[in-house]
């Protein structure tokens, strides 16, 4: 095509809008623009998929005799060939599409929602994929207006960052981070009226149309702003926080506690180790288990969200084992019997049907450990047991307790939790354990403030002797509530003691207040990592986020500096939680649609991906991941948790009005219960 011709123009975001190279506007029917938006944005696709995308309940050879007339009325209609056409067909390469633009670095790129205006309700799958990539679009667009307006205001440019973060807000008016946008544009043009109008603009909105009140973030930001105190944009980085910071040099005030583990291994016991959130279990357990250098550490771990899928927890630590010995001469029936849970291995065995079914899988488990503990001394550390997934506890149980009493294999134990925080079945068993005198429970109690003086000395806190006392009273000896406390000293570059206003001061909030210093960028890309909770990579983070690797890798240096994360894991599990608990609603619940299709495009475990739908507020997308995750669990003899998948399944079924459904896994229930009563004769 002459190159006079190749500027036909493709509008998607709002009402579609096809123009030829002389600016006429051809007519478009619906099905003609979800064609054009389809090729645009996924590219190549089969005649086949199209046809059944676009004419779901007609006949195949119908469907695609339709697809026919379209292209041929599209072709007439413009008098050229918009869609190259062969088995498989694809926009031409002389068709500019906005949203595509959108998506490429450095060209303009605005609009308003994917082919609004036009209904695809009779079409459910290409309206759940209109849905999916209007999300995708919606954070590209969030993303090209932060950066931009984040440069103006870093330039000087507030009247400029101002009139972009007012299009923000008329684009997405439930975004809260374009409202923040538009108040710190207006505060720093000296006009902390006009900030706080759009303060109130955003509440009125959120109350109207979401039912919502806005976030912590943005009240508090609108307190700073009314009191004056809020720092207006400036190039200047928060300074950067020391890495002794992170993982403080030496472990202070904990010597009876130690005195009184080394007692323990003295007797040949376990140890269980429990105290509050941020009380240094894990440090402790850590520096303890390095001064057993003659023994070989298999250091367990209970992460959040591992609750929701069956051995979720033995999973990753039974793969992080093998990957430590990869020269372990393990039998074939171990193998097979544990590709149950790592597919990698190979074909795994036939859903469980006995409880000798479930004894072999959970042997397989014991010839594990007892292969590794005939290399020598060996400790098992099982930390953070108040997250792990029952299954894995009950597996846990039963190897541990065909080493007890063994006195020709030297394997010990050593557990850490949260105090009140383990569910019924773990409490129960760890009751019966020290019932039993095999384990010693011990409490770690606050910090004494001679410790925190000895602490803020060894982070070299400048003038930590004088704040000392301040600090100690203020934090009540919380190691986690100090170390946040010391971050935010640096990043404000002082040594004030100053605790949050938000009510009560602990140290969530301060948590949350050093979030609030964080970019845009890197506060999403907390929030993504947030919500996949278990086992994240920056590429899952990225794909949730819709953004490009190296934007994420951008985030994530900032995250790192901040201390926020370290390699692929939040800092802390209370930066984690503090971070789910500060998200808006509307921003959590995109945030899990977008993390359940990235989960179930990358294999995901159904009751992970059922969970996402769940907290995303799609109970129609849910409802078959539900089902599956329900097998699943039945299919391990785990009939308690298959009750309860089919039941979150038969609700989620109703909510979406699908009776034949929810009809279907009432009577999977009954099958189940009839099952369960026959395993257990």
């Amino acid at each position: 095509m002459p190159e006079s011709q190749t500027s036909w123009r493709l509008d998607v975001l709002g009402p579609p809008r096809l123009t030829s190279p002389e600016g006429r506007a051809l007519p478009m029917e619906r099905k003609t623009a979800a064609l054009l938006t389809y090729l645009a944005l996924e590219g190549e696709a089969g005649r086949g998929h199209l046809a059944e995308l676009l004419w779901s309940e007609t006949p195949v050879g119908a469907a695609r005799n339709n697809l026919v007339h379209l292209l041929r009325r599209l072709r007439e209609a413009g008098g050229a060939d918009l869609v190259e056409a062969g088995e498989s067909l694809a926009l031409g390469s002389d068709v500019s599409v906005d949203a595509l633009d959108l998506l490429e670095p450095g060209k303009p790129g605005a609009g308003g929602a994917l082919l609004d205006g036009v209904d695809f309700d009779d079409l459910p799958d290409f309206a759940e994929w209109v849905l999916a990539q209007g999300e995708r679009l919606a954070a590209a667009q969030a993303g090209r207006y932060r950066g931009e307006v984040e440069r103006l205001l870093r330039e000087g440019e507030a009247a400029d960052a101002a009139a972009l973060a007012e299009r923000w807000t008329e684009l997405d008016p439930g975004s809260e981070e374009a409202h923040r946008a538009l108040m710190r544009a207006h505060f720093d043009l000296g006009d902390r009226a006009a900030a706080l109008r759009a303060y109130h603009r955003c509440k009125h909105t959120l109350r109207q149309e979401l039912g919502a009140e806005p976030s912590p973030e943005t009240q508090r930001l609108a307190r700073d702003i009314d009191l004056g105190t809020v720092e207006r944009s400036v190039p200047r980085r928060a300074a950067r926080i020391p890495l002794q910071v992170l993982r403080p040099p030496t472990l202070v005030g904990r010597e009876d506690v130690w005195a009184q583990m080394e007692e323990a291994w003295e007797r040949g016991l376990g140890i269980m180790i429990e105290g509050d959130p941020g009380s240094g279990k894990t440090r402790l357990a850590q520096d303890f288990l390095r001064s057993r250098g003659d023994h070989q550490v298999l250091f367990f771990q209970g992460r959040p969200g591992d609750a929701d899928v069956p051995y979720a927890t033995h999973a990753r630590n039974y793969r992080q084992t093998l990957a430590a010995n990869p020269d372990l001469d393990l039998p074939g029936w171990v193998i097979r019997e544990l590709a149950r849970m790592l597919p990698e291995l190979g074909e795994a065995p036939p859903p469980m049907t006995t409880e000798a079914d479930k004894r072999r899988f959970y042997e397989a488990k014991y010839e594990v450990v007892r292969l590794v503990a005939e290399r020598g001394p060996v400790i098992i550390c099982t930390d953070d047991v108040q997250f792990m997934d029952e299954p894995s506890i009950e597996a846990g149980a039963y190897v541990g307790s065909r080493f007890w009493g063994d006195t020709n294999t030297m394997l010990r134990c050593l557990y850490c939790h949260r105090s009140g925080e383990l569910p019924p079945y773990s409490a129960a068993l760890l009751d019966s354990m020290y019932a039993a005198g095999v384990v010693v429970p011990i409490h770690l109690s606050p910090l004494s403030p001679d410790a925190v003086t000895a602490l803020l000395t060894d982070l070299d806190v400048p003038n930590g002797a004088g704040v000392a006392g301040e600090v100690a009273l203020a934090t009540r000896g919380n190691v986690q509530f100090v170390l946040e406390t010391v971050k935010n000293m640096f990043e404000r570059g002082n040594t004030e003691v100053r605790l949050p206003a938000s009510q009560p001061a602990g140290v969530g909030a301060m948590i949350g207040e050093r979030l609030s210093r964080l970019s845009g960028g890197a506060l999403q890309a907390a929030r993504a990592a947030a919500v996949l909770r278990r086992d994240f990579t920056l590429e899952l983070v990225t794909q949730t986020l819709g953004t490009g690797l190296l934007d994420t890798v951008t985030a994530w240096e900032e995250l790192e500096g901040a201390q926020v994360v370290s390699g692929e894991a939040f800092s802390h599990d209370l930066v984690l939680e503090t971070v789910l608990a500060g998200m808006p609603p509307t921003v959590r619940r995109v945030l899990h649609r977008s993390a359940a299709r990235v989960l179930a495009s990358a294999g995901g475990h159904p009751a992970r991906v059922a969970g996402h739908w769940e907290d995303g507020e799609d109970p129609k997308q849910a409802a078959p991941w539900l089902v599956r995750a329900g097998d699943a669990a039945a299919g391990s003899l785990r009939f308690a948790e298959a009750r309860e998948f089919y039941t979150r399944a038969e609700a989620a079924f109703t909510a979406s009005g699908d009776v034949a459904g929810a009809a279907a896994v009432r009577g999977t229930l009954e099958a189940l219960t009839a099952r369960a009563a026959q395993v257990a004769s």
